[in-house]
C-alpha cells in the first residue's frame, strides 16, 4: 500500500528508504519502518519477509512518481493554454445602439388618462427633405377621432406643436380629454402655408380617469380560444327593510277576514 511518495526533507521517501535498506538492520528496526509507512507487517514474518515488502513498497512509490509528475505537468499545461485562449479571444462586438434606423415610423403610446407619448424614425428621404428651403415649419399634429371613421378632415378637434423631428427623437404630450382616441402625425408646412403630411401613427386609446361604468364581464377560454362578453353576474343590490306588520300584516288581514272587508281603524291601531 503507497500511502505517500514524498517527502522528508524535499526529497522523495523511497529514495531514503533505498538508502536505508542498505543498512544493517534489525528485523525489529525494518518491522517498525514498514509499520510506519503503513504496511501490514504479520507476527510470522522473517527479516527476509520484510525486507522484501519494503522494496515491492519502493518500486510501487517509483511507479507512482512519474505519474504524478505528468499529471501535474498536464495541469499545469491546461491552465496555460486556458490562459493563452483567454488572451486570445475576438474583440467584443461594437453594441451601439443607432440613433437611427432609416425607417419612416410614428408610434403613439399611452402613459395614462392625461399623457401620451411619441416617437419617430425618419428615413434619409424624408430627412433630407425637411432640410429643404421649402419647409417653413415641422409640426407634430394629433386628431381627436373618438367613436369616428377619420377620412383626414373630419376629426372632433386638431392640435398641433411645432417641432424639431431631427433634433430629437420623441415627445410627451399632455391631451385635453381623457379616454379619447387619438391619432399623431408628423408634417410640414411650405413656404405657401400648405400643410403636407408625412407620417401617421397608430391608433391612441387612451384610458379613462374615472372607473368603468360597464357592467359586462370578459372572460377568455383558453380552450377555444375566443373571447366571451356576458352581463356581469353576482351585482351587488340594495336591501330592501322590511317594516314589521306592513306587506305580512296586510295579508294576514286579508286571510283572517271571512268578508274580506276591514277597518282602517284596526289597521292604524286605534282602539286595538
Amino acid at each position: 500500500m503507497i500511502l505517500n511518495s514524498k517527502t522528508w526533507g524535499g526529497e522523495f521517501m523511497w529514495k531514503e528508504l533505498q538508502e536505508w535498506l542498505k543498512q544493517d538492520l534489525t528485523i525489529q528496526e525494518l518491522k517498525a519502518k514498514a509499520k510506519e509507512l503503513g504496511l501490514s507487517v504479520r507476527k510470522q514474518m522473517t527479516k527476509a519477509d520484510v525486507r522484501r515488502l519494503l522494496e515491492r513498497y519502493i518500486e510501487r512509490a517509483k511507479l507512482s512518481e512519474p505519474e504524478s509528475v505528468e499529471s501535474i505537468s498536464s495541469a499545469t499545461s491546461q491552465m496555460q493554454e486556458s490562459t493563452d485562449q483567454s488572451q486570445q479571444l475576438p474583440p467584443k462586438e461594437d453594441i451601439t445602439i443607432p440613433d437611427s434606423y432609416k425607417k419612416d415610423k410614428l408610434v403613439a403610446m399611452p402613459i395614462n388618462p392625461q399623457w401620451m407619448y411619441f416617437y419617430w424614425d425618419l428615413s434619409d428621404a424624408n430627412a433630407s427633405l425637411i432640410k429643404s428651403s421649402n419647409i417653413s415649419k415641422v409640426v407634430l399634429r394629433v386628431y381627436d377621432i373618438t367613436y369616428i371613421e377619420f377620412n383626414g378632415t373630419n376629426a372632433h378637434r386638431t392640435f398641433e406643436i411645432g417641432i424639431d423631428v431631427l433634433g430629437i427623437r420623441n415627445y410627451y404630450l399632455n391631451v385635453p380629454v381623457p379616454g379619447a382616441h387619438y391619432l399623431g402625425e408628423i408634417g410640414y408646412y411650405d413656404v405657401d402655408g400648405r400643410y403636407i403630411p408625412l407620417l401617421r401613427s397608430n391608433l391612441c386609446m387612451m384610458p379613462t380617469s374615472s372607473p368603468s361604468q360597464s357592467t359586462r364581464e370578459r372572460w377568455l377560454d383558453l380552450r377555444k380560444h375566443r373571447r366571451i362578453v356576458m352581463p356581469a353576474s353576482g351585482m351587488l343590490t340594495p336591501v330592501i327593510e322590511r317594516v314589521a306588520g306592513s306587506v305580512q300584516g296586510l295579508e294576514s288581514l286579508f286571510r283572517t277576514s271571512n268578508a274580506g272587508s276591514f277597518s282602517f281603524a284596526r289597521l292604524s291601531g286605534k282602539g286595538m
